[in-house]
């Protein structure tokens, strides 16, 4: 199995919420664990709308400091879901729509 890949969820205080880059799944990878955790300013999140034929488990449970799902990697394409992110000082909630692709 290749090396997990991690994904920091951050606050980006010019927009004023949270954020997560895009993950990219290198050809051929196959089964690849996907682990997320939380950045600076960031108390909590939640993870949704996984392709559940695809990202095994497909969502996070509710504020979390950290999760890891295992991509099949066996269809190309992208993937959107959905991080809702916590503030650590204020408590504000936000939402973000990142992607993962899997390569051909």
């Amino acid at each position: 199995m290749p090396q997990p890949i991690s994904a920091l969820v951050t606050w980006d205080a010019t927009l004023n919420k949270g954020t997560v880059a895009d993950i990219t799944v290198p050809s051929g990878n196959g089964a690849t664990v996907i682990q997320w955790s939380c950045g600076p300013n960031v108390a909590n999140f939640t993870i949704s709308g996984l392709d559940a034929t695809e990202f095994t488990p497909a969502s996070s449970g509710t504020d979390v400091t950290n999760f890891s799902t295992t991509d099949r990697d066996d269809t190309a394409g992208d993937y959107s879901y959905t991080v809702q992110a916590t503030h650590a000082t204020t408590g504000q909630r936000s939402s973000h729509d990142p992607k993962i692709t899997n390569e051909p």
